[in-house]
């Protein structure tokens, strides 16, 4: 059974807030996903050749999860930017 919601103005500058830090949380995991992919990258190009397929692997999974990563910042920034607009004209 769904209860209707009363939204008003706080109730939106609320919803405002809570979508920008959903897009800075997107945000700190692209970053923590580029990290990891650019050191899967280096452990690759050092790793001896008996351990090159498997250190490939783990970057081409890196790299899956660091496009993922950006897919969602990218979706999340366009679902927040009217709070975005909204925010920056409140302060």
């Amino acid at each position: 059974m769904a209860i209707p919601a009363k939204i008003n103005r706080n109730t939106k500058h609320d919803l405002a807030v809570i979508g920008i830090r959903l897009l800075d949380d997107a945000h700190t995991t692209w970053v923590a996903a580029a990290v990891e992919s650019e050191h899967a990258l280096r452990a690759w190009f050092d790793a001896d050749p008996p351990q090159g397929a498997a250190a490939y692997i783990t970057y081409r999974a890196a790299l899956d999860r660091e496009e993922a990563a950006a897919d969602d910042l990218q979706r999340l920034r366009e679902l927040t930017q009217p709070y975005q607009e909204s925010l920056a004209r409140r302060q």
